[in-house]
């Protein structure tokens, strides 16, 4: 009896822990790091949207978090100002709406509304934790429940965009709790699990347009579910039990509580409009060639003529918007950087090597182990449906994402992924309760390490790398982007600046969202003209390594502080300025120049 007690108690007591613990650390990066350079864009949206209920700013992402993040932002009472708004999707207006937004107010007031803000999604984070632990549990065991928390818990890539207002996270979050309920009426197809899953559906694309995906990969796992029992169907026996299985009758009805699900998250915004009436500026949907020099955008329609023009549109109008103005942004590309080289183009393995390189190696051991057991030891395995539930969604999510390849830039389009991966591993929890004292050890190592080499780099989990590249000191040398620095660590400069006294007058290149003036570092942030001179300098990481290697020379000298792993803090004598321009080719420096 004390034995079974043992059983149930211990297992809650890690859940609760594993849940507390996600909790604190989510808080604790939330208040720590500053704005980012997308969530200015979020923060602008949010309040945007509570002061005219209008969708058509940010509409490349749809407004679930925003309803979610925009409450604790008005309640603040902030300052706001739309004279930037453009009615026009090609110029992006919540850039300028949020960075108008972020100038109307305090330091302190922009801080503590991106702290509430950014704590006001912490329990949609929680739902995926627990109805991934459920998940897993209900699949594999108590033990996978807990692997799989474990994972999602120390994951950097979702602890550091999780602290963020980007919604790629709590779309994450709500994938899980949407594969789940499919999952369910798949196994019982009851008519209220029916309407349970077509509402955990319909969130999905809520969340992030991405999941438009869900609708398509939903069929598919369904026509693969039934397909078996229609070939049992031939060959049984009249005499035979009739299995109940899901039908195509309640599958359209989760599709047509998904699709009113996105309206109604819009308020029927723009719902059922014909095709032909829609302006579009992506050369997908105009059928027009787009400059990709001066950026010049042609409006058109390639339908507005045909038959198809006449088909209204089960969605609403600024979800299409968001579609065809994000369509666009690949279309034209963005300069991108892999391994030391830039491109004006993505790469279709871009988002393999993310994985590769920043999840903690500890993961990828684990996976790697998965592979051999579910190959080898197949009694670990659940049935074949219930793994390709969790397996194909996030294949589809993988190859999608991949073959975006206008850019490539920001490592969490592929948390949509992790959860996926993450419920597929924790079946190794099943080894614990077999005697497989060896692998068991080795899993527990892993788990171990995985959480210790997370937390050695907390707070700065935006820039971590795990060990095959040695590290996060070693991360430029293979992405930029925000897999390294986004703007997060300007709090971090302004501790150290106000620590280190000594380092008057200092001289700062950071590309950030804020200026250094509105924080307090009043000293000049100008551009330093070609050739090293002597003094303090802070360096931003994308300055230090652009593509247009302006401030390439300060790679000959070792920095004497860094912040965050984005920040390179110098201290250069007269002697050391010498050197280097001599190196360059440049004149040295008078005696007393400083």
């Amino acid at each position: 009896m004390k034995s079974v007690k043992q059983n149930v108690i211990l297992p809650s007591v890690v859940l609760i822990f594993l849940l507390g613990l996600q909790v604190c650390l989510l808080i604790v990066l939330n208040y720590q790091t500053s704005c980012n350079r997308t969530e200015t864009g979020h923060l602008g949206s949010a309040i945007y949207f509570y002061k005219t209920f209008r969708y058509d700013v940010f509409h490349v992402n749809p407004p679930l978090t925003r309803y979610v993040v925009g409450l604790p932002i008005l309640l603040t009472s902030p300052n706001y100002n739309w004279k930037s708004y453009s009615p026009r999707p090609q110029d992006r207006s919540e850039w300028h709406i949020g960075n108008a937004f972020v100038d109307a107010n305090t330091p302190e007031k922009i801080h503590w509304c991106l702290f509430f803000a950014r704590c006001s999604l912490i329990p949609i984070i929680l739902l995926g934790s627990w109805f991934g632990y459920k998940f897993s549990l209900e699949l594999y065991g108590n033990n996978a429940g807990l692997i799989f928390l474990t994972l999602w818990t120390f994951s950097p890539l979702v602890l550091a965009w999780g602290a963020t207002l980007c919604p790629d996270v709590c779309a994450s979050a709500l994938g899980i709790i949407g594969i789940y309920t499919f999952w369910r009426w798949l196994k019982t197809p009851l008519w209220s699990k029916t309407v349970i899953a077509g509402i955990g559906l319909g969130l999905l694309p809520l969340a992030k347009m991405t999941w438009i995906i869900a609708f398509p990969s939903w069929f598919l796992m369904w026509f693969l579910w039934v397909l078996p029992y229609y070939f049992y169907y031939l060959s049984r026996k009249k005499t035979e039990e009739k299995p109940v299985i899901p039908g195509f009758k309640q599958l359209t009805v989760i599709f047509l509580i998904g699709i009113y699900m996105i309206n109604m998250g819009y308020a029927f915004d723009g719902s059922f409009r014909l095709l032909k009436d829609y302006q579009f500026i992506s050369h997908t949907l105009t059928g027009r060639e787009i400059s990709n020099k001066n950026f010049t955008v042609t409006i058109g329609n390639r339908f507005a003529d045909s038959w198809l023009g006449y088909v209204p549109i089960p969605l609403p109008c600024e979800f299409v918007q968001g579609i065809d103005t994000q369509k666009l942004d690949f279309e034209r590309g963005i300069k991108s950087y892999l391994r030391g080289e830039y491109s004006d183009h993505g790469w279709w393995y871009y988002y393999a090597y993310i994985i590769l390189i920043k999840e903690p190696l500890g993961i990828l051991c684990l996976g790697l182990l998965t592979v051999i057991v579910s190959c080898f030891c197949t009694k670990y395995n659940a049935p074949w449906r219930d793994e390709m539930v969790i397996l194909l969604p996030g294949i589809i999510l993988f190859i999608f994402v991949s073959s975006q390849t206008g850019f490539s830039l920001h490592p969490r389009y592929i948390i949509l992924v992790l959860p996926f991966a993450y419920l597929w591993i924790s079946k190794l929890g099943q080894l614990f309760t077999q005697k497989q004292y060896i692998l068991s050890t080795i899993i527990a190592v892993l788990l171990f390490w995985i959480a210790g080499s997370s937390l050695y780099y907390f707070p700065h989990s935006m820039s971590y790398f795990n060990e095959l590249i040695g590290g996060p000191k070693n991360g430029h040398k293979h992405l930029l982007g925000s897999n390294v620095d986004w703007g997060q660590n300007l709090y971090f400069l302004k501790k150290w600046y106000n620590k280190h006294t000594e380092a008057r007058p200092i001289k700062i290149v950071y590309s950030t969202t804020d200026t250094l003036n509105w924080l307090g570092i009043k000293d000049n942030q100008q551009l330093l003209s070609q050739g090293l001179e002597p003094g303090w300098f802070a360096i931003g990481i994308h300055e230090l390594y652009g593509s247009s290697k302006q401030y390439e020379y300060f790679k000959q000298i070792e920095p004497v502080d860094r912040i965050g792993y984005s920040i390179y803090i110098y201290h250069i004598t007269s002697e050391e300025a010498n050197r280097v321009r001599r190196e360059m080719g440049l004149p040295e420096m008078e005696e007393d120049s400083r």
